[in-house]
């Protein structure tokens, strides 16, 4: 779990969403999971193909056997082999071998669009954090700001108070302000290294890998009202939004097999064909014969010996390729099978398939209504958000007048050191308060954009 960090590099949104996208174990899961699909995908489509099976085998015999040739008992150990190919190919199974390759297309494209859904959930994830960092860095740079502003009031106010202008209390608040300001400075840094520890453990960076990103230009900017309603935005989404159209492929592969298991109350109907042949170590032919002289008696009368002539044959064993040609078989035939009682299979996996079609129906609708519920919430989130960080913006751009003019008025010695410490602590509560609701519309408009079909970009 090794970043390809290098000192000095700066992470962009871009960089982290694909890094993330590249590493986060979710993703990675999902990725095989639609890897999964797709294989049993490719399952069904060649399940249509016939299938073709070969196969051997050799057998030794051994005992008593009667050799047909000399119609006598004899103690042998006999050797056989067989070989075989076959086929077959359904050629109707009521539909059920299309509906299934239909069916595993649909799941598949219904995971694929699953992955791409984490995907885009990670990366919104990704960019929420990102935008964490960017406002905590603000913060640690506007803090900053104040604590040196507040160090050079004191030192002004060290030297008028040497030269007795002022009394020790305006020394006293100083230094309470500045401590109030380091105190902010401190918590602007915590929130930056949890918020950048939360972004490495969400890409899978270890925590003492050096990390920077890289600040967009996100300065100078109007919080304007967003271009598309609540509505356009539904049915924008509506079209692009992967959960929403897994949710629609699941019952398009739900529907398949609904048809798929309608088709096992219908007979089947299978091709089949096969090649055999065999060889045995018992398969004998005559090699080659004499014939051998033998008595079968006397003449009566002259006592003369008549002789016969008896063919003496020698056997072998037929050899292997004679008995493989002479031995050859084939077969060709056609098979219904047509379903009479199952135990109520066929009718049970039927009832199921519909029950899993109208369940994913509902899961479809009920995936609407939630976007549309969610569309709702971030869009008034959204506009909430602009609201607040315009009344914010007004508030600080207020808070820093009143301050520019409570200093003017204490450099002219017409204000209190008080008044001035409750200018400027007000002024930096309403700049924080800028920042955040700055990041937060920032963010409410990402959001609206991922729904819009957009990509995430902090420009």
């Amino acid at each position: 779990m090794q970043a390809q960090n290098t000192p000095g590099k700066q992470w962009t949104l871009e960089a982290c969403i694909a890094y993330a996208l590249n590493h986060n174990l979710d993703v990675r899961q999902a990725e095989l999971n639609t890897e999964q699909s797709h294989i049993n995908y490719n399952q069904s489509k060649m399940n249509l193909l016939p299938d073709l099976n070969g196969s051997a085998g050799q057998y030794f015999q051994s005992g008593r056997n009667i050799d047909r040739f000399t119609n006598t008992a004899v103690q042998s150990t006999i050797k056989n082999n067989n070989f075989s190919l076959s086929t077959g190919v359904v050629l109707f199974a009521g539909g059920q071998l299309r509906n299934t390759v239909q069916s595993g297309k649909y799941s598949w494209l219904a995971s694929d669009e699953d992955r791409q859904n984490i995907e885009m959930n990670v990366s919104l994830n990704v960019a929420n954090i990102f935008l964490q960092i960017v406002q905590a860095k603000e913060l640690v740079k506007s803090t900053q700001e104040n604590i040196n502003n507040t160090k050079a009031q004191l030192d002004k106010a060290q030297r008028q108070f040497d030269a007795g202008a002022i009394n020790e209390g305006t020394i006293f608040n100083l230094k309470a302000q500045l401590a109030n300001d380091e105190l902010n400075l401190v918590n602007a840094q915590n929130q930056e290294i949890t918020a950048k520890a939360n972004l490495k453990m969400l890409l899978r960076i270890p925590v003492e890998d050096n990390f920077e990103i890289t600040i967009p230009e996100t300065g100078n900017f109007e919080a304007i009202e967003y271009p598309e309603t609540v509505q356009t935005l539904y049915d924008s989404a509506l079209a692009k939004r992967h959960d929403v159209l897994a949710s629609e492929y699941r019952v398009e592969s739900a529907v398949y097999r609904k048809k798929a298991s309608f088709g096992s109350f219908l007979p089947t109907l299978t091709l089949g064909a096969n090649l055999n042949t065999v060889y045995s170590s018992s398969a004998k032919e005559v090699s080659s014969f004499t014939l051998k002289d033998y008595t079968i008696g006397r003449v009566q009368t002259t006592n003369e010996i008549v002789i016969s002539q008896q063919p003496v044959y020698t056997l072998a064993t037929t050899s292997f390729s004679k008995q493989l040609k002479n031995n050859f078989g084939q077969s060709l035939g056609v098979t219904m099978s047509i379903p009479i009682f199952n135990k109520l299979q066929a009718e049970n996996n039927y009832k199921l398939a519909l029950i899993d079609l109208e369940r994913n129906k509902l899961n479809a609708e009920k995936t609407k209504q939630n976007l549309y519920n969610e569309i709702v919430g971030v869009y008034n989130a959204f506009e909430s958000a602009q609201k607040r960080f315009l009344a914010a913006k007004l508030n600080h751009d207020a808070q820093q007048l009143n301050l520019n003019f409570i200093a003017k008025r204490y450099d002219g010695g017409l204000s209190s050191a008080t008044e001035l410490q409750i200018a400027k602590t007000m002024e930096n509560a309403s700049k924080v308060n800028e920042v955040s609701v700055k990041y937060e519309y920032i963010f409410r408009r990402m959001v609206l954009d991922y729904y819009a079909g957009k990509k995430l970009d902090l420009n």
